[in-house]
Formats: C-alpha cells, structure tokens, sequence
C-alpha cells in the first residue's frame, strides 16, 4: 500500500487510486481487501482493535490497524466498530492522522461496504449538529465560550475528513446516511453512539434526514451550517480552513494568492485552468463543473455577508474606542470591563480579518478598505464648523514635522533627554517606588466625595477674603522637606537657585541631571516647592520649568504627579475667586495668578506631563462658568495649547466639540465686544479658517522684464537707461505692445513718488509712438470717469494715481490745457444736475458727506495748476476756483480737518491773495462774480475761441521761454536777474519789494526753485532727443544772435529788475515790454484809469545794492521806446520759430 507523503502531487495520486478501489466497493465487488487465510475471531484481540481504533488512530498505529483489519474477524462486532471508528475519527486534528482515518476507513469499506459506511457517516454527520438554547442556558459565559471553541475545533476536522471521503469515493451523498438511520439494525449503534454523545440533541439527528438530494455530503454541510451563520459568523474559520485544505480540488484555483496576485495574474488564470482540467482527470465521477459552481457560490454569498459583517463591527469597535476615550477625558480612567470587552472585540475583528482574507483570496474576491470607516467621525461635529484634521500642521500638509511649526519647536518639546543614559539607574528605583504608593494613596483620597465636598465647601467659605488666604489652601505640604545631610540640601538649594537661569534646552538639560544625582524624598519635595511657584515678573520660563519637569518625570513621576496636582487645585481655587476691588483700586495679582497658572498648565500639556483628562475638565469647568474671568483664562489656555490639543489624534475630537460649544455659547450670550475678540482670536488661532492656496499668476519674459524695471529699478538716476529699454523692446510685436501698454495704463502700481518719471518716459516715446499716447491717455481719462460711477472706497487709492498721471501728463506736454479743465468740471459736477451741484439735493454718485471728489481736485491742482499763471489758462483757473469753492460748500460742513487744510493749502499755493470764502453765500457770490468777469465784456464766443486756441498759445509760450535760455547765454548778469525777478512774479505777486539784501537773495533762491520746476515739468530741451535735432537748433540759434549784435541799442537798452503787480489797475509792466507774457490776448481789455508804469531803479551804495520803484507815465519816451523795442524782438522770435517749426515737420 502507498502512504502518502506529504507531496501534493501523492497525494492525489493516492486518492484516484482509493476512489477507483471505494467506487468498486460500492458497486459491490468482492475480494477488494485481502485477508491473512483463515481470520482470527478471539475476543481479545477483537476488542483491542476496537479500543485503538476509539482511541489511537494515527500515522503511528496506522499499519497495525490495517493489518488487524485483514486478519481479524469483525463481523460480529461491526455496531461496536462503527461507534469506535465515529470516536476516534473525530478526535483526528494533523494532516497525517486524518490520512491515516482515510486509510482504515478504506480498508473497512473495502472489506464491509454497506453494512459500514452508511452508519459511519450517519455518526459522523451527527458530530456537525448544535446545542440547544436549554442547553446552552445552563453554562457560564466562560463554559459556554470554550464549548463553543471545542465544537468549532471537532466540526472543521470533521468536515476536511468528509471531504477526504468524498473525493476518496467512501462518502457519496447524505441519502446513505438517511437509509442507515431508517434502518432496523441501527438501533444498536445509536445507542452506543448516545453513551459517548449523550449532550447531542434528539431533535437534531442528522442532515440526512432532510430531503433527498444528490449533492455531495460536504456542499451539503457547508449549505447548511454557512446558510445559518449570517449574524455572528461563528463558522468562519471552519470556511476558511475548508478552502484552504481543498481550494484547488473543490474550486480548482491556485494555492499562489494574496499579494502576488496582481503581478502574475495572467500566470495564475493560467494555472488555475490547467488546475482544474488536471481535478477533473484525477476526480473523475465525483468533481465536475457543475459541483464547483455551487461550492463557489456557496462560499461566495458567505463572503459577501461577512464583508457587511466586518464594515458594522469595525464601527462598533471604534464606537466603543470613542467611548471609551470619552470616559478617559471625563474621569481619567476607563473601567476594566469596558477595557476588557474592548480588547476582546479588538482580538476577535484580528482572527476575523486574517480568514476573511484567506477566503477572499480563495474565492478571487477584494476585501473591503476598513482604512476608510478609521477615517469617518461617528460623531462629526457640526456642518457648520470645519476643524484642522488631526496630524498636520498649521498649513493643513503632512510632514516631517507633524503638529509643529518648525523643526525649533518640535525639538523643544518631543526630543527630551533619556536620563538612563546620563545617570546610573540607582539613582530612579526608589524613586520610582515611593511614587507608586503615593499615587495609589492620592487615588484613593481623590476618589473620596466627601473630601471633594469639603474642599469645595472650604473654598467656597472663604470666597471673600484675599487671595494670600485662598493661596494657603494649596500648599499644603508638610515640613517633611528637611534633608538630614547639610552638604546635599545645599547642593539642592543651588539648583533650586539655578532654576531662574535656565534659558536653553542645554541649561535646562544639565540641571535634570544635577538634581538626578541628589535625588532623595527630602530632595523632591523641596524641588517640587520651588516648581510650583514661579517668579511673577519672569513668565518667560514658563516653558523651561515645563521642561525641566518632563525631562524628570520620565524616571521621577511623583515630581510630575505633585506638581500636576497642585496647579489642578490652584487653578479650582482662581476660577471661584473673582478680583477684589481694594481701596487703591482693582487688585490685579489675581487675573496675573490665573493666566500663570493656566499657561503652566498648557505648557506641561504639550509635554504630556497632564493627563488629557485633567486638561478637559479645566476647559468644562471654563465653559461652564463663562463669565469674564473665564473668558479671559479659556483664551488664555487655547492659545497656548490649543493648537496642540485639536491636531493630536487622540484629542483631536473631543476639541474640536469644546471648540464647537464655545462658538455656540459665545453666539447665545450677550458678550461685550472685548469678550467677544478674545473668543474669536482664541478660535482662529486654534482653527484657522481654510485659505485656497495662492495660485502664482504666469507671466511671459518680456512681462517679467518689464514689470522688474518699472516696480524695481525705476527712480532719477535709472529713468535714462529704462527709457532706452523700452525704446529697444520690439514695438511690432502685439504682446510687448499689450504689456507696454498694461504697464503705463495700471500707473497705481507704480509708486506714487515715480509717477511723473512714468510720465517723463511716456513723452519721449511720444515722438516715435503717437498711438501709444493716444492709448495711455484714453485710459487715464477712461479710468477717472469710471471711478466716478462707481465711487467705490477700495478704488480710492487707483482714482488718486490716475489724476495724479494725468496731471503730470499736462506737465510734459502730452496733453493740453482744455483737457485738464474738462476733467475738473468733470469731477466737480459729474451725476449732478445740469452739472452744476446744489446745496441740499442728494446725489447717488456723490453723496453730501462724500468728501473724496474734493481731494482728487486737490490733487490735480497741486499737480499741473502751478502753470496756469497767464494768458487765459489764468482766467479760467481763476473761474474754476470760484466754482471749486462753491462745490466744497455744497458738502455738509464743518469740512473734515484733512480736507479743509488740503482745499486751503491748494488755494494758498495757486492764489496767495485769493479771498477764501467761508460760507455758501459768499462761495455763490465770488463765483457769479468771476462768471461775470469771464463772460461779462469779451463775451461767450470769444470765450470759446481762446479755449480752441489754447494749445497754441501755451506752446508759443514754451518756445519763447527757449529763446529767452538763448539769450541769456550772451546777456550780462543783470539782465539775467531781471529775467530771474520777472519769472518769480508770476509766482510771488506780492508786487512788493525790500531794500534788505538777505530778502533779495531769498526771493533769488526761490526764483531759481521756480525757473528748475519750470524746466523739470515744461521741459526746454529734453535730456534724449535726438542729437541731429539739437545741434542744428543750437546752430539756428547762434545764427540769429550773430545776426544781433550789430544791431544799434538805445539810451534804455539794459533790462532793469522789474515786478509786475497784480493789482487790477496796472496793466502795463516792463515784464510785458520784454516779451514774458507775450501770450496775452491783444484785445485784452485796458481800464482807462492806467496811466503809469513802474519800473524797479537797481542802485549801488557802497557794497550794498538798493532797489527803488520808479512810476513813468505810459506815454512818455521811455515806454513808447520800450514797446517798439519788444514788438520788434516778437516779431523775430516768431520767425525764428517758424523756421524750427518747419524744420520739424519737414524733417
């Protein structure tokens, strides 16, 4: 006979070789089993077989069992076999002896047959039914649990050995064992079977008394015990095992599952095929395809309700957990059978998902992701509220450095100092014993009601004393801080004196492992003294102390414990106390002693030093209460270790919840507006609200480029070479076009104090790029309109840029003066009526108290103005005024203090001796009369016609000024400062003069000041122009001054220094006979009281220099002599500019 091996490929070998010779006994043939000759009938020996079979059926007895088979005769005790036989199969556990039940059973098949195998099965089939409610309520828990871990362990063998029989052909369906039970000659063998198994109920005979079916005996135990076991999943490790011992005979997959799966897949179809073709050959007549199917669904329904089964207990389980860390938050302690019972479910989900995933493998089936019901909150707090998860940074990102900041501050409070490598370990033991027995007796005195009722009444006794009072409740140490050695208690006191100086992890370090090697009882109480009070004016120790504590209460628990305890008691003792109002005022120590105290206890917090329960009771305790004074601490705790306690994972929960009845008690109350700022603070902090991540905006090159060189490097020393960048860019390409573009349409970006070199730039590009301007400006005026419709406050700073430019635009000559003047009736009267405003009327667009119109007037008067000082510029600046007045009268008045010094600082500057009105009557008063004056005498049309010509007038004035540089190349000094006096008079218009000379040599300076703003912003010769163009202008120049100087002079030929007055009845000044105001009209009305001329008599006495004023009468010699004189000079300076006129265009 073959003994199989434990070989796989033997294996079924050996069992194609007993199905061929069982299918044989079943059919009935004969001589199967061959016998010694004649067979040996004593008792004896007889009944020792049947006693090694009840009992030793195993690989060691398995020969000798075969061979009593084959010599013994049996017959006469076949019923006391079988029983035996049913004994002792079923105590059959290894794979060896299960092979070695196989074998015998054969034998007796072979050589009974019928007579045998029919009751065989029928006991064994009895071994599969369960116990009854009646006979399960008479066991304990724990009697019931190990009987059920007994049957599971007899049932899972007896299956794998009625699977052995059935694909060995010994066990076909359960209709055998249904013919054996109806029989007669059974009765016998279910008595014997009821002394060995007296505890099985009558009630579940066997699954061969159901319905007749031709399934195979093993599908249909798995139908039935698999079909049952939908709620607790007893049966599980029975399925497992079952497919673990048969998946490739049964179900014909691959042993090779798991892991490798996904790697070799197409491997494994492969061999699972040719696996199943290979069963089928060997199996023929007992496994076909059909069979295999309802194996597969079988196992696979099974499967299907198990994974339900595992997501449900994976949520009670962390239900409970949740619960259970509750009642630790609470209490500070979970209960030992909650414990217990947890750690049990947690067991049992183990053993479940280990032969889940052995029948999912089997089967080809996913298991389901427990990692996703880890992730769901049970209880979520509400949708209202989004917390930081638990386990990131304040950025909301994994990373090295968990909850931390920075790597700083995760250092400081996570890498502590293991003591045991830096003290001898004598040094903790007793240490750590005597801190065993006083936590176990501070334990059981907490635990005490009546001791937390006496404290409570105690402290509630003394609610109105001094807080000195109160203090003394706490401290209530014993005098048992003596240290016996004088040397060791001073060397304790020099630590305990070095505690202030502790300012680095290193220095803190170093003095743990000072006190290490003093450590004694006497030692730690007085080291616990000294902790608990720290110095009021150095708070910044705070987290050294926390430290210092940490690092000892790893090997020194009571410190920790002792210092624990006091600061829960001080803090209970502060929160009942409320601040005492003394005669000298509010005692503050009390407020100052309850933030110490709770940022003590935050910073051991963060070390976990305090017990998380201890922390949230504080928080209850604070919310609870809720007044003043708590919100003051709960602020106070939140921002020193909020952050901490909502991204811990075992915190995270339960903070997010107090976060969340804080916001809620914070809106329900009525809080003052500080309570409610430091509630909101407190909260942010902790919870930050989500911000989307900034999304960088791309940019081309040449944006980048340029944007660096105007936000960047533009300022007075660069603009020259930035001005030639932008000349080189490619102005064909459209996208450097749009940038260019993009960059002097958006001038607010620009710093304001570069917005006139902006412009400088932008009127040299003028000459080359006309359309260029003509965009800019546009937009300029484009973006000042829009502004006004909108009158939006965010836009305020943009609106200020944007008139500035276009100011500074009139400054170098990009735009005229009729467009300056548009744009100020534009911003006055814009959304009025009529565009004029009225006093008590309300406008959407610019609301009486709306004062900002006001300032961008301002704006772009002190800007551009200052070069309204003649010709009709003049008037219509002065008609301005007079309505500008009028439009700041119409706001409610008084005018807010920054507005009214900015319209009198305009005013001052533009118009020293302008009438400031001061109320609505005269505003309405001086503007009819400057109306008058405007309008009055040279009527509306001429009016209009000088506002066409404008543009003319101010660039015929601009080029005479450029004659004027020219001529003072050859002039002598005093003609140079004739023309310096005449040029400040349009400026000062004081008409006055002073015979001091330190006030000559200021009104010099202030005339130089002047005639450079005049050159900066109307610009003589521009810095870039083109060179060709300035050396033939220069030469043109020369040319005529040569031309000059063989002229004739008369007698009255030297310039004088001169001012013009601004008085009304002066119409004549030697500043109009030479040339300076040769814009004025010619038709200019002349009063016909003017009959003198003053001239200014320059006189030399001594070293000092006098200045006298000297009225000629208009018709005398002197002044008819004069005016030919600057008729003639007009009259050449104007053919010179013809000719550079038509030099320009032709060029």
């Amino acid at each position: 006979m073959v003994e199989p091996s434990n070989d796989e490929d033997s294996r079924q070998q050996r069992r194609a070789a007993l199905l061929k010779l069982n299918t044989a006994a079943w059919a009935g043939e004969k001589d199967l089993l061959k016998t010694a000759g004649p067979l040996d009938s004593s008792l004896k020996k007889n009944t020792a077989f049947i006693k090694r079979l009840r009992t030793s059926v195993n690989a060691d007895n398995q020969a000798a069992l075969l061979k009593e088979i084959s010599t013994l005769t049996l017959e006469k005790y076949l019923s006391e076999i079988i029983g035996a036989a049913a004994e002792g199969f079923a105590k059959c556990r290894l794979t060896s002896d299960i092979w070695a039940a196989v074998e015998v059973t054969s034998a007796l098949h072979q050589r009974f047959a019928k007579s045998f195998t029919p009751t065989l099965m029928l006991y064994l089939l009895r071994g599969f039914a369960s116990p009854t409610k009646a006979q399960l309520s008479t066991l304990t828990p724990e009697q019931r649990e190990k009987e059920d871990n007994l049957r599971l362990i007899r049932q899972r063998g007896l299956l794998r050995l009625l699977t052995e029989y059935w694909l060995c052909g010994i066990a076909r369906t359960s209709e055998d064992a249904r013919i054996a039970a109806d029989s007669g000659a059974s009765a016998e063998a279910t008595k014997s079977s009821a002394r060995s198994k007296g505890s099985t109920s009558a009630s579940h005979q066997s699954l061969a008394q159901q319905s007749v079916t031709t399934d195979p005996i093993p599908l249909e135990v798995l139908r039935e015990i698999l079909g049952n076991d939908t709620k607790e999943f007893t049966y599980l490790p029975l399925a497992s095992a079952f497919v673990k011992n048969f998946g490739s005979e049964i179900l014909g997959v691959s042993r090779v599952r798991g892991d490798r799966q996904e790697l070799i897949g197409h491997v494994l179809q492969t061999e699972d095929r040719q696996e199943a073709a290979k069963t089928e050959d060997t199996y023929e007549g007992v496994m076909n395809e059909e069979l295999r199917k309802k194996f597969r669904a079988i196992l696979e329904s099974y499967n299907k309700s198990l994974q339900a089964f595992l997501v449900k207990q994976r949520r009670s389980i962390k239900e409970q957990e949740k619960r259970n860390n509750a009642a630790y938050m609470r209490s500070g302690e979970i209960f030992e059978d909650r414990h217990s019972t947890f750690e049990k479910m947690v067991k049992a989900e183990e053993k479940m998902i280990a032969s889940a995933q052995v029948l999912a493998d089997a089967l080809e089936m996913d298991m389901p992701d427990l990692t996703q019901e880890d992730a769901k909150e049970v209880s979520a707090p509400s949708a209202s509220f989004s917390f930081t998860k638990a386990g990131v940074n304040f950025s909301g990102e994994v990373s090295d450095l968990g909850i931390w900041e920075d790597e700083e501050q995760k250092k400081f409070y996570e890498e502590l100092l293991d003591l045991r490598l830096r003290v001898p370990q004598e040094f903790f033991s007793a240490a750590k014993k005597a801190a065993i027995k006083e936590e176990a007796s501070d334990r059981r005195e907490d635990q005490s009601p009546e001791r937390e009722r006496e404290e409570e009444i105690k402290i509630d006794d003394d609610g109105d004393d001094l807080f000195d009072e109160d203090m003394a409740l706490v401290d209530d140490n014993d005098g048992t801080g003596v240290i016996p050695n004088p040397s060791i208690g001073a060397q304790v006191d020099l630590i305990i004196h070095r505690l202030p100086e502790m300012n680095s992890r290193e220095t803190t370090d170093q003095l743990a492992i000072d006190f290490c090697y003093l450590n004694s009882k006497a030692s730690r109480i007085r080291l616990i003294r000294a902790v608990q009070g720290i110095p009021k004016t150095r708070q910044d120790l705070v987290p050294m102390y926390s430290r210092f504590i940490a690092t000892l209460n790893k090997y020194i628990p009571d410190i920790g414990t002792a210092v624990v305890k006091y600061l829960q008691r001080e803090f209970k003792v502060l929160v009942r106390k409320r601040t005492v109002t003394l005669p000298g005022g509010p005692d503050r120590s009390i407020s100052e002693a309850r933030a110490r105290n709770i940022r003590y206890i935050a910073e051991l917090v963060k070390f976990k030093v305090v017990p998380n329960h201890v922390t949230f009771n504080c928080i209850k305790i604070l919310l609870d209460g809720f007044g003043r004074h708590e919100i003051e601490t709960l602020s106070n705790l939140l921002e020193s270790c909020g952050r901490f306690l909502l991204r811990t994972e075992e915190t995270h929960e339960t903070m997010a919840q107090m976060l969340e009845i804080m916001w809620k008690k914070k809106s329900a109350q009525n809080l003052d507006a500080r309570e409610r700022i430091l509630l909101e603070n407190a909260f942010y902090y902790v919870n930050p609200p989500e911000r989307p991540s900034i999304v960088q905006k791309e940019r081309s090159v040449i944006e980048q480029y340029v944007r660096k060189l105007v936000l960047v490097d533009l300022n007075k020393r660069t603009y020259h070479h930035i001005l030639k960048q932008f000349r080189k860019l490619n102005w064909e390409d459209p996208e450097s076009v749009r940038v260019i573009d993009k960059t002097f349409t958006k001038i607010w970006k620009v710093k304001y104090g570069n917005i006139h070199l902006m412009t400088l730039i932008a009127s040299c590009l003028m000459k080359y790029h006309q359309d260029f301007i003509v965009r800019i400006v546009d937009s300029t005026l484009e973006h000042i309109r829009v502004g006004l419709e909108l009158n939006m406050f965010k836009y305020n700073q943009q609106r200020i840029a944007h008139v500035k430019y276009l100011g500074e635009m009139y400054n170098y000559r990009i735009v005229d003066s009729p467009t300056i003047f548009d744009t100020l009736y534009t911003i006055v009267g814009f959304g009025h009526e009529g565009g004029r405003p009225q006093p008590g009327r309300f406008t959407p667009l610019d609301p009486v108290d709306d004062y900002f119109r006001i300032r961008l007037v301002c704006t772009l008067l002190e800007t551009c103005a200052a070069y309204f000082d003649r010709g009709s510029a003049k008037k219509k600046l002065d008609l301005f005024l007079g309505f500008f007045q009028y439009y700041v009268f119409t706001k409610l008045t008084p005018l807010p203090m920054e507005i009214e010094f900015n319209v009198h600082d305009t005013l001052q500057m533009l118009r020293p001796n302008l009438k400031v009105c001061s109320n609505l009557e005269e505003a309405a008063t001086g503007l009819t009369e400057a109306m008058t004056t405007a309008f009055g005498e040279l009527g509306l049309n001429h009016f209009e016609q000088e506002r066409e010509e404008d543009d003319d007038e101010r660039r015929e004035g601009a080029d005479e000024d450029d004659d004027d540089d020219a001529e003072d190349d050859e002039d002598d000094e005093a003609a140079a400062a004739a023309e310096g006096e005449s040029g400040g008079s349009s400026e000062d218009s004081s008409g006055e003069s002073s015979n001091d000379d330190d006030d000559d040599e200021e009104e010099q300076e202030e005339e130089d000041e002047d005639e450079e703003e005049e050159d900066r912003g109307r610009g003589r010769s521009h810095p870039v122009e083109d060179e060709e163009f300035d050396r033939e202008f220069s030469k043109m120049l020369a040319e005529s001054l040569e031309s000059r100087k063989s002229e004739r002079r008369s007698a009255f030929d030297v310039p004088l220094p001169v001012m013009r007055s601004v008085q009304q009845q002066q119409q004549y000044s030697v500043v109009d006979m030479t040339g300076k105001n040769s814009e004025e009209p010619e038709n200019r009305r002349e009063p016909s009281f003017t009959k003198n001329v003053q001239f200014r008599l320059l006189t030399k006495r001594g070293n000092r220099q006098q200045i006298h004023t000297v009225e000629v009468p208009a018709d005398s010699a002197i002044a008819v002599s004069t005016r030919m004189k600057q008729k003639a000079e007009q009259e050449e300076r104007q053919r010179i500019k013809n000719l550079v006129l038509n030099y320009e265009r032709s060029g």
